[in-house]
């Protein structure tokens, strides 16, 4: 196979030429009629193989225009499918923020503020809020969502505040079991973990109990939800019992705010 194609490449002008001339002496021994129609169905082949090389390149532009046309589509599809998704969220949050509203709206206990930032300055586990000392904000105010208790107002500027959250293990709540047994302790989050300390060997708290905010310290006003027993350690470990939350709050999809008010700002 090798050879013949050495042969052709070395010979073509001469095996063209040959098979011509052949062509043409077989051509002659039949009659006008058969040449004709020899010929036509050479040119029918021609212009069909033409036709075909010419189109070719057309398909693929063809095609080519109708594969963007399908990838625009599908780009948009997907945006509008992002934007549902993400209005189907917002609906979710707004629906367990006016719920939240309207149970304080009495009280008018509350300011609404959105998260701008995470981390101002570089201080670790604090975010930034739109709401400032223009709104009434002043530090030590606790800071709530409709899940549970965030953190507490640490700094405050006159259009934004900083909140120092409740992963941050300088920030620590009293706290107490919502329910008959009253078992106390403090809330603290250490090493990516929320353990109420100082939980008595004695203490009646099971595994499902809820733990809400004690009120002591003026820090927090009592009942604020911070979070449910997920781990009760061994009664012989030490002097206390270890126990561990899982807090009610999302910290790391934190959206919307709400800042408490203190007793005089209400009053006024």
């Amino acid at each position: 196979m090798q050879r013949i194609r050495v042969f052709l490449r070395v010979r073509r002008k001469g095996v063209v030429l040959g098979v011509a001339v052949l062509t043409s002496l077989i051509l002659m021994l039949f009659d006008s009629s058969i040449q004709a129609r020899f010929a036509h169905n050479i040119v029918f082949g021609l212009v069909s193989i033409g036709h075909r090389i010419f189109a070719w390149p057309m398909g693929l532009s063809a095609l080519r225009y109708e594969n963007e046309a399908l990838r625009d589509q599908n780009l948009r599809l997907s945006l509008e499918l992002l934007k549902l998704r993400e209005a189907q969220l917002e609906n979710a949050r707004l629906h367990a923020l006016l719920h939240f509203k309207s149970q304080q709206a009495a009280k008018k206990s509350y300011i609404l503020a959105r998260v701008i930032a995470r981390n101002p300055a570089r201080i670790a586990n604090t975010i930034l809020i739109d709401a400032g000392t223009d709104e009434g904000i002043q530090a030590r105010m606790p800071v709530v969502t409709a899940d549970g208790l965030v953190g507490r107002i640490m700094e405050v500027h006159g259009y934004t505040a900083i909140v120092q959250l409740l992963i941050d293990h300088n920030c620590r709540v009293s706290a107490v079991v919502q329910r008959h047994s009253r078992v106390s302790g403090i809330v603290s989050f250490e090493d990516g973990t929320f353990y109420l300390k100082n939980v008595s060997l004695h203490g009646n708290i099971e595994v499902g109990d809820l733990i809400v905010s004690s009120g002591l310290g003026e820090m927090f006003p009592k009942g604020l939800y911070v979070g449910q027993v997920v781990k009760v350690g061994d009664e012989a470990q030490g002097l206390f019992r270890e126990v561990i939350l899982a807090p009610g709050v999302n910290f790391q999809n934190l959206e919307e705010v709400f800042v408490l008010k203190t007793n005089s700002q209400i009053n006024n």
